[in-house]
C-alpha cells in the first residue's frame, strides 16, 4: 500500500497552501468565548505583548484604541479569544522567543480546559514539518469539535493528509470523507471550496487504491478501510447492512484467535472450527454483497472481493488440513 500511498500524497500536497487560507473561516463560528485559567507567567508575557499591540499607523486611530482597550480587558480576565488573539500576534512577528511563547499559549488553550479547537489548529500548523504525529493529534483534536461546536473542516483534511502520509489508508479515508460531509450535518461549519477539495480528494485516493497492482490491499488492510470507503457512509450504524458487516468480521476474528493460538493447524478439532468461522464470514459478506450490493461504493466492492477471495483461500487451504494466517 505504501506506492499508493505517496502517489496520492504527491497529490495532494499542493493543496495544503489552500487549506492554511480557510482556517480562520470558523472562528465566526466558534461557541462564544469563554475564560480561563492560565500560568502566571506566561500570562505576565500575553499582558507585556498586548500592551505592544496599540502602537499603529492606523488613520482611524481613535477606533484602533477603543478596540486595543477592549482587547485588554478581555485579556485581564482570561478571555480564550483574547489569549488567541496574543498568540496570533506573537507568532506573526517572527522572532524565536515571541514564537515560543506563541505556541505556548496555544498549548494553554487547547490542552487546558476550553480545549480551543483554533488553538488546536495553530499547533497542528506549527508541529506540521517537525513533529507529524504531534500535529496530527492536534489536527484530529480540532477536526472533532468542542461541545456546541461543530467540526473544523480543514483540520478534518489536514489530519487526512498526515495520515496518508503515516501510512494509514483507513483513517486518511476517514478524515477526508469527515471533511467533506462537514457540510451535511454542520453546513456552518463548511465552504463549499473546501468541500469540494475534500470529495475531489476522497474520490482520487479511492481510485488510486482501486487501481495499484505493486502491492494491493491484503484482507487486514480491506478490512479496515470497507467502512470509510464510501462517502456516502455506507453502511450506517444500527443498520441490517452494518450488523452483516459486524458478524462477517467477528466470525474472521474468532478464526484468527483460532490461528494465534496455534489451534487451526494440525488440530482435526481445529480445523473444523476454523472452517465453520470462515464459513459462517463468508456467509455474512456474500448475503451483504447481494443483497446491498447497489449501495456499496467502487472501493467497497473491491474491497469485499478482496477479503472474499483470501476467506476463499483459506477454507480451501483448511479443507487439505494446512492452515494460513489471514
Amino acid at each position: 500500500m505504501l506506492v499508493v500511498l505517496l502517489t496520492l500524497w504527491m497529490w495532494v500536497g499542493y493543496l495544503m497552501g489552500f487549506v492554511s487560507l480557510v482556517v480562520s473561516q470558523s472562528t465566526l463560528h466558534d461557541a462564544p468565548s469563554s475564560t480561563t485559567p492560565i500560568d502566571p507567567e506566561l500570562f505576565a508575557k500575553a499582558i507585556t505583548h498586548a500592551k505592544t499591540m496599540a502602537i499603529t499607523n492606523d488613520p482611524n486611530h481613535r477606533q484602533h484604541i477603543q478596540q486595543h482597550q477592549q482587547l485588554l480587558d478581555q485579556l485581564q480576565s482570561g478571555n480564550i479569544e483574547a489569549l488567541y488573539t496574543v498568540a496570533q500576534s506573537l507568532n506573526q512577528r517572527g522572532a524565536g522567543d515571541d514564537r515560543i511563547t506563541s505556541v505556548q499559549l496555544w498549548h494553554a488553550l487547547a490542552d487546558g480546559p476550553a480545549a480551543h479547537v483554533l488553538s488546536a489548529v495553530a499547533l497542528g500548523f506549527s508541529y506540521a514539518e517537525v513533529d507529524k504525529e504531534l500535529a496530527l493529534k492536534y489536527f484530529v483534536q480540532a477536526a472533532q469539535g468542542k461541545g456546541d461546536g461543530g467540526p473544523h473542516q480543514a483540520a478534518a483534511f489536514n489530519a487526512g493528509r498526515l495520515f496518508l502520509e503515516l501510512n494509514d489508508a483507513a483513517s486518511s479515508l476517514a478524515y477526508i470523507r469527515a471533511c467533506a460531509n462537514v457540510h451535511n450535518q454542520f453546513p456552518a461549519y463548511a465552504t463549499p471550496q473546501l468541500t469540494q477539495t475534500c470529495q475531489e480528494a476522497y474520490e482520487t485516493l479511492s481510485l488510486h487504491i482501486r487501481q495499484e497492482t505493486t502491492s494491493p490491499p491484503g484482507i487486514e488492510d480491506a478490512a479496515e478501510m470497507f467502512l470509510y470507503s464510501s462517502i456516502d457512509e455506507f453502511p450506517e450504524p444500527n443498520s441490517k447492512e452494518f450488523a452483516m458487516w459486524a458478524r462477517g468480521m467477528e466470525y474472521l476474528e474468532m478464526y484468527a484467535t483460532l490461528v494465534r493460538e496455534g489451534n487451526a493447524r494440525g488440530e482435526i478439532s481445529g480445523n473444523k472450527k476454523g472452517q465453520t468461522y470462515l464459513l459462517a464470514a463468508q456467509q455474512e459478506l456474500e448475503h451483504m454483497k447481494s443483497g446491498y450490493g447497489k449501495n456499496m461504493s467502487e472501493l467497497q466492492h473491491y474491497l469485499i472481493d478482496i477479503i472474499l477471495g483470501r476467506v476463499q483461500v483459506l477454507m480451501t487451504a483448511m479443507e487439505s488440513e494446512d492452515g494460513y494466517e489471514l
